[in-house]
């Protein structure tokens, strides 16, 4: 599992799928990721997630390492 955070002692920032897409609108007003592009990707594998009960959560930096092309550096 991938945890790409910047500092290591600080908590991953973990969110649901639709907090997950909020949080991109927030931060790209246009981008095309929604939470049907989302859950498909969790759906195909594309991005990892932690299931706690019944919700997937996302690791927010993780996210946006991959959007970046960042996720595959180490490899």
């Amino acid at each position: 599992f991938i945890f790409c955070r910047k500092e290591p002692d600080k908590m991953a920032t973990m969110r649901t799928i639709p907090k997950a897409a909020e949080e991109l609108k927030k931060k790209d007003p246009g981008t095309p990721i929604s939470v049907g592009v989302l859950r498909r990707w969790v759906k195909a594998g594309k991005v990892q997630v932690v299931t706690v009960g019944k919700f997937p959560l996302i690791n927010m930096e993780a996210l946006e390492a991959m959007l970046d092309g960042r996720a595959y550096e180490d490899r």
